[in-house]
């Protein structure tokens, strides 16, 4: 009989699992970091649109639909994130596209990989053509947002979350 509350005791850290994996599941989409696409201040552009920023992180377009050049830099751990939500694709995927493409020629390297929010404004503030994205919650004055599809990181139907 002594087995008997070890089963028991066994059965509920079990359910205690799934119910913690379920919940887990059921974090509301509100609840992940916005990702905030960002540009020197000193850029013009106060907009793009979906099909423009897939364009350039993807390396179909180098340049701001204004002609001006674009130097692109990632927040690594927002990637992820990112890639999925303003890109339509897996994380993977983009990379091995970015491979191909310099294998190729069709590019020199890959966007600019930064893992610390602060790397990431500081690359954005040193270089006038630079456009990049980190999480709103590490954005401040020193970069500007842009608006992607009409909406701000703040505003209901905003895609990259």
């Amino acid at each position: 009989m002594a087995q008997q509350p070890e089963a028991r005791l066994r059965s509920r850290f079990a359910h205690a699992w799934v119910v913690l994996a379920l919940l887990g599941l059921s974090v509301p989409r509100t609840a992940y970091s916005q990702i905030a696409v960002v540009v020197n201040a000193s850029n013009s552009i106060e907009e793009l649109s979906l099909d423009n920023l897939r364009r350039l992180f993807l390396g179909q377009a180098k340049t701001f639909p204004t002609g001006a050049h674009a130097r692109l830099g990632t927040h690594s751990p927002s990637a992820p994130t990112f890639d999925r939500a303003a890109l339509g694709l897996q994380p993977e995927i983009v990379r091995s596209r970015w491979m191909a493409m310099i294998f190729r020629g069709e590019a020199t390297s890959i966007p600019t990989e930064l893992t610390n929010p602060d790397d990431v404004k500081k690359f954005v503030r040193d270089h006038a053509d630079a456009i990049a994205f980190l999480p709103l919650s590490n954005v401040d004055g020193s970069v500007k947002i842009l608006a992607v599809a009409g909406r701000r990181p703040n505003d209901a139907g905003y895609v990259i979350r």
